[in-house]
C-alpha cells in the first residue's frame, strides 16, 4: 500500500506460533498462529499466513486466511487469494474480485 510504514515484525513462512500478541507498528503474518492479536495498528496476513483465532486490528490486510473472531476497526482488505472465515466485524470492507467469504459478516459505521 502507497505511504505505509515499513514492518515492525514479521512471522515468516514456516514458523508457527500461539498464544496472545499485541503489538505497535505494521506486521506481517506469512506462518501459522494460533491465539488472539490485538493492535491500534495494521496486520497483514500474506498469502502464506494462517490467523486462526481472535484478531483485533485497526486495519487489517488478508491475502491469505483469517478464520475465527475478526474484527478490523478502520478497514478490512482482502486480497485475491485471501480467505475470511467465521464472524466478521468492520467499518470498511473491500473485497477483490477471487477472495473468498465463509463468514457471518457485519459493517458498521
Amino acid at each position: 500500500m502507497k505511504g505505509e510504514r515499513p514492518l515492525a515484525a514479521l512471522l515468516g513462512r514456516g514458523a508457527t506460533f500461539g498464544g496472545d500478541l499485541s503489538f505497535e507498528g505494521r506486521v506481517r503474518v506469512d506462518g501459522t498462529f494460533k491465539g488472539r492479536i490485538f493492535t491500534e495498528d495494521t496486520l497483514e496476513i500474506g498469502e502464506p499466513g494462517t490467523v486462526d483465532g481472535e484478531i483485533d486490528a485497526a486495519v487489517l490486510i488478508v491475502a491469505g486466511v483469517a478464520a475465527g473472531k475478526v474484527r478490523a476497526r478502520e478497514r478490512l482488505v482482502l486480497a485475491p487469494t485471501g480467505t475470511l472465515r467465521g464472524q466478521v466485524d468492520s467499518r470498511s470492507l473491500e473485497c477483490e474480485p477471487g477472495g473468498r467469504i465463509d463468514a457471518v459478516v457485519r459493517v458498521t459505521r
